[in-house]
């Protein structure tokens, strides 16, 4: 089952940022997408913080 999580900041590969994301996790942990967090969404676990997203 995959799991969402916010962030305040998401650091994309090529430098830019994004705010208040919510990102998508695989079973395994591995980033698989990312969206606005535009409201309150059920099922987000809210971290705050940065994510960087690596290549």
């Amino acid at each position: 089952m995959s799991s969402l999580k916010g962030y305040h900041h998401v650091i994309l590969p090529d430098g830019r940022q994004e705010d208040m994301v919510v990102v998508e996790f695989d079973p395994a942990g591995r980033y698989v997408s990312r969206h606005p967090l535009t409201a309150e969404e059920p099922f987000v676990e809210w971290v705050g913080g940065v994510f960087e997203i690596r290549d």
